[in-house]
């Protein structure tokens, strides 16, 4: 890996970083769903700064760059970070659901309880 090329990747990741820090900063995203966030980007910082490492995992998996290798790494977490992120999704729609059809219920007995008082 080229020395411009292990800049520009660690200047990205750093941007990134910032961005993240921000984003908590300003209260529009909660840390917890950040955190894997800055996983990935301290696991690609590492792999960046020790190219050894990453000369190393491509030789075993047979793939050509180890750029090549390092995006596959960034790819593959970022999937399970969605599929983390999707399932948190799900749940909360689950819940979501079902306290809304409790509103629903209360403002029923409610009604009931105005009607059987007039």
């Amino acid at each position: 890996m080229s020395g411009r090329l292990r800049i520009l990747l660690i200047i990205l990741l750093i941007v990134f970083a910032v961005f993240l820090a921000r984003q908590i900063h300003k209260k529009k995203v909660d840390i917890r769903y950040v955190l894997p966030w800055f996983l990935l980007i301290v696991v690609l910082g590492g792999l960046v700064i020790f190219p050894q490492v990453v000369e190393f995992i491509t030789t075993l998996a047979g793939i050509a760059l180890p750029i090549n290798m390092l995006f596959l790494c960034g790819f593959i977490f970022s999937l399970t970070i969605i599929y983390s992120l999707t399932i948190t999704v799900s749940k909360m729609n689950s819940e979501i659901k079902e306290l809304s059809q409790k509103i629903a219920l209360l403002e029923k007995k409610i009604r009931e309880t105005d009607n059987g008082n007039k």
